[in-house]
């Protein structure tokens, strides 16, 4: 039993990343895997039989199916259903019918099966799946209305897909007589799986909102709460189980707490894991025998299932549509099944082999045939048909720009007005949203961490991503997501270190906060094609044929976005009221006194750690520049701008061993090094002229000191 269990879990991922890699479903390895080192083909020699694991398989796949459907809940969008067009509506109630009847209709006189049984297998393959249609939208990359339809089916359907199949089964069990027992039953798995989801959920979702679990427990917690919930459920009734997990992930999500965004990561993660080893699992029951007794009728059933109920389906819920028939076709060919519809068969065969042990196993074998047959005939191809239909999008041109600071906001209205692409704008920051809808762009209140929100139909319009965080490790994080999405080569990060992670963009350039600080103060601003390029004048972005390119050669004869920072350091840092007469002597003297001033000029600052830091350098080498100039410098968090503040002794005053009449104290926002070197070496430039140094010496207020060293710049 562990070595099935654990060769099929330490398979699952690197078989999926193989498949994502080579651009095939991973569902196909996965199936392959399965069967070529299962008893279907090594017979005894197996490496992985389901067999060794008894009771304890259905255990595992009812579980397995309760945590991936509990996921597919979290990310379910609470206005989805609600602004859903009327196809998809449509879809996941009329072509639902139409799936269950012509799969049912084809069963029964075409492979000649009883109609209870025909009846399940037909429920089993209503399902789409998430998990095979995720991929293919991003393989395939189609327009934005099929997109949208697609994937929505996919991931509301589950559910819908769930209840049905419940229904049939406890159909499928019952005898002409027990038809009572039968309604009985399906009741108090319904009721009662409902019930205790939606208890488990509201119980997740109260005890989130109150901080009431620790936040490094939050992901551990909550899929312990989710196998609880199965459990109970199960316990009342067999396959409650599964319905009260999807439940209860439909309960978090629709009400989608903020801890939610880590949590869905987490989630993504295990889904990932019990989706590789339940396909090798299941795919090793596979009886090659089965599929030998399947019969022309099973084999017409499942063309059937292809050619028959999946376009009648489409006819019939895009009647009245403004869908060409084009998208029509599409939609009516792409309708591969994946792991729900797997682990239900397999779940249902268990239990039906468990009551009758002669059992053969028709339903399951029908829907791995469909399952199969769909992947290879529609799954494969949705990228050519999609291609000869005329549906597939080029690479969007469109840009996420994460942050919505002034910075972000101008790039955001060069690229929407000249280079005339789509732009959306996320950030957390609600003031930032705000102003910027009121700047008539684009702007979400979102964590850019969550990658379902590639799949959202509404996404598709963008197809790069500029991160503009302050935080340089969430900027590399960002551009890690987005590149398996987006590509790696359209993903940008705005400065920082060197990292395989993103192209890095505007690396001679603090972090966008400051440069936000600066417009904001109008030390800064964004002019398009300045007359002339030159010092403090730096290319951003181009724009040429409804295309943006991001800090492209000055030689390139296009539309460009320039960024001008003042040069005059020294005076925009210079505070006239931290200007005076010293009072003391001796480095640790003049360096609290300096810093008394800066306090009452700005007492949002950290006194104490700036005035450790001061001393730590000073001590072990005074920053003493010559002609009784010294510049005690650090940077500090919190800053938005550089500060200055300058002391003077006309007669001299001891600073460690030099005799100084010009102190000045300079403090620079942590992650602005080019600006602070720039003030540094202003402030050196400036005290180089003596009459300079002996203006500010004479000067009577600072005031005057400022207009000294304005006349010194100008």
């Amino acid at each position: 039993m562990l070595l099935s269990v654990g060769l099929a879990f330490a398979a699952g991922i690197p078989l999926v990343t193989i498949a994502r890699r080579v651009g095939l479903p991973p569902i196909l390895l996965l199936t392959a895997a399965g069967v070529l080192i299962g008893p279907g083909v090594l017979g005894e020699s197996a490496l992985v039989d389901p067999a060794d694991l008894g009771r304890g398989l259905e255990v595992l796949v009812a579980l397995a199916v309760g945590l991936i459907l509990f996921e597919g809940g979290l990310t379910l969008d609470r206005g989805v259903l609600r602004e859903a067009p009327v196809v998809i509506t449509r879809l996941l109630t009329v072509g639902v019918f139409v799936t269950l009847l012509v799969g049912t209709l084809a069963l029964v006189f075409l492979a000649d099966r009883p109609w209870r049984e025909a009846l399940l297998g037909a429920s089993l393959v209503v399902v789409t799946g998430p998990t095979v249609i995720g991929p293919l939208l991003k393989r395939v990359r189609l327009n934005e209305r099929l997109h949208g339809i697609l994937h929505w089916e996919g991931v509301v359907i589950d559910p819908i897909g769930v209840f049905v199949a419940l229904l049939c089964f406890e159909i499928a069990i019952s005898d002409e007589s027990g038809g009572l027992t039968a309604i009985v039953d399906l009741v108090v798995r319904v009721l009662g799986g409902s019930i205790i989801g939606i208890i488990g959920g509201r119980i997740l979702l109260w005890l989130h909102r109150r901080d009431l679990v620790p936040t490094d427990l939050t992901n551990v917690f909550t899929l312990s709460v989710a196998v609880g919930v199965f459990t109970v459920a199960e316990s009342i009734r067999s396959e409650a189980g599964v319905l009260a997990a999807t439940v209860a992930g439909y309960t978090l999500g629709f009400q989608r707490p903020e801890r939610l965004r880590h949590l869905r990561a987490f989630k993504e993660e295990i889904v990932f894991l019990l989706i590789g080893a339940l396909f090798i699992l299941l795919a090793g029951r596979l009886d090659f025998e089965r599929f030998e007794s399947f019969g022309l009728g099973g084999l017409l059933a499942v063309l059937a299932m292809m050619f028959v109920a999946r376009p009648l389906s489409i006819v019939l819920c895009t009647w009245g549509s403004d869908l060409g028939w084009n998208e029509r076709t599409f939609l009516a060919w792409v309708a591969p099944r994946g792991i729900v519809a797997a682990s239900m068969a397999s779940l249902f065969a268990l239990a039906l082999e468990r009551a009758n042990p002669d059992d053969v196993g028709f339903v399951e074998t029908f829907t791995w045939s469909v399952i199969l047959a769909t992947i290879l005939l529609q799954a494969t191809t949705a990228g050519p048909f999609a291609e000869l239909l005329g549906l597939r999008r080029k690479h969007p041109k469109g840009w996420i720009i994460v942050g919505a600071h002034s910075l972000g906001r101008r790039i955001a209205h060069f690229a929407t007005n000249q280079a005339k692409v789509p732009v959306l704008l996320i950030d957390q920051n609600k003031r930032a949203i705000r102003e910027a809808k009121a700047e008539g762009l684009h702007a979400i209140e979102q964590d850019a961490r969550r990658p379902e929100l590639a799949e959202r139909a509404d996404f598709a319009r963008f197809g790069n991503l500029l991160a503009l965080t302050d935080n340089e490790d969430l900027n590399v994080r960002l551009c890690d997501i987005w590149s398996d999405m987006l590509g790696k080569p359209n993903v940008w990060r705005w400065g920082g270190e060197e990292s395989d992670s993103g192209s890095r963009f505007a690396q001679g350039l603090p972090r966008p906060g400051l440069i936000s600080a600066e417009m904001e103060r109008g030390d800064a601003k964004f002019v398009v094609d300045p007359d002339e390029h030159g010092a403090g004048v730096y290319r951003v972005a181009s724009a040429n044929d409804g295309v943006m390119d991001l800090a492209p050669p000055e030689s390139v004869p296009q539309l460009g976005l320039h960024l001008i920072r003042e040069a005059d350091y020294f005076r925009q840092a210079f505070l006239p009221e931290g200007f005076g007469p010293l009072q003391s002597n001796g480095i640790d003297a003049i360096l609290h006194e300096l810093m008394d001033r800066l306090v009452a000029a700005r007492p949002d600052i950290n006194r104490e750690q700036i005035l450790a830091d001061l001393l730590s350098r000073e001590q072990m080498n005074p920053t003493f520049v010559g002609d009784g100039v010294c510049i005690p410098h650090t940077h500090a968090r919190g800053l938005d701008e550089r500060v200055c503040v300058l002391g003077i002794a006309p007669e001299g005053t001891s600073y460690g061993t030099h005799q100084v009449r010009l102190v000045f104290m300079l403090i620079s926002p942590t992650g602005d090094p080019e600006s602070h070197l720039a003030t540094l070496a202003e402030i050196g430039r400036t005290c180089l002229d003596p009459s300079i140094r002996q203006a500010l010496m004479d000067a009577s207020s600072g005031t005057v000191a400022l207009q000294v060293i304005q006349g010194a710049h100008d």
